[in-house]
């Protein structure tokens, strides 16, 4: 299992270190590029909750998500909606390879459009994103030179005046609700499914899922509605949290 949720201050060789480990999830049964992530995140007057995600292909390709959804996956399923984005890291690379002479290992990835558009949706304009190389060279950018005028809930005023304050939860309360190991009764699941909240500004109708997994893991997730209808369901954010986190798994059940 590797951390897919941090809380205290890291360093960046840190940060760097976790995206490498993390480089041993991702499920990538068709492109076998490896894309991880981690986001720093805000909530409750500190910024120092970190969320980790990896890339989950599915046959269907629409169904993929990539590694920065999987961040915004975990970080609204374990802080809520009112969650937003303070910085940013992405490495992606051949799934094969290490650091090393190769050319790729030295190459940056940028985020694709989709990622572009869900990140703007949590992050201030002047927030920076980092592509790290597999040697751990760093290309820094912003949210507003990865994507000017973003169309987002912000801009089109939906969720005004909605806004509350996010609460100010343990690092043990956020990892409760983002993944469990003890065998759970159904009105336990219930309760954890009660007490997550997703993005809902279109639909104003929450959606929880939690997947109970064939090494006797629990993995929650909520949807994340985007203002572009880019949004990611609350099962495929169970998945990303739980491949991120474990690698890849088997279902044996779904509650939702």
């Amino acid at each position: 299992m590797i951390d897919n949720f941090k809380k205290g201050a890291l360093p960046e060789a840190e940060i760097i270190r976790w995206l490498v480990e993390l480089r041993r999830n991702p499920y990538i049964p068709e492109s076998s590029f490896a894309v991880t992530a981690v986001f720093r995140v805000r909530a409750g007057g500190t910024d120092d909750y970190y969320f980790a995600g990896v890339n989950v292909e599915n046959v269907d390709h629409r169904l993929t998500t990539h590694a920065e959804e999987g961040c915004i996956a975990a970080m609204v399923t374990g802080l809520g909606p009112d969650a937003e984005i303070v910085e940013g890291w992405v490495m992606g690379a051949p799934a094969h390879l290490q650091p090393s002479a190769d050319a790729l290992a030295n190459a940056h990835v940028t985020c694709c459009g989709k990622c572009r558009q869900q990140m703007a949706g949590f992050a201030a304009p002047e927030v920076k994103i980092h592509s790290v190389s597999l040697n751990g060279k760093i290309s820094t950018t912003t949210i507003d030179a990865l994507l000017p005028a973003p169309f987002t809930f912000r801009q089109m005023g939906v969720a005004a005046g909605k806004k509350t304050a996010a609460p100010s939860l343990s690092p043990d309360e956020v990892r409760r609700k983002l993944l469990r190991t003890a065998p759970l009764e159904n009105t336990e699941v219930r309760t954890w499914l009660e007490s997550l909240a997703g993005v809902d500004h279109f639909s104003h109708v929450s959606q929880a899922a939690v997947l109970k997994l064939a090494d006797g893991f629990y993995a929650a997730g909520v949807r994340v509605e985007d203002a572009a209808f880019l949004s990611i369901s609350a099962v495929q954010s169970a998945a990303a949290v739980a491949v991120t986190a474990l690698g890849p798994i088997e279902i044996e059940a779904v509650w939702v």
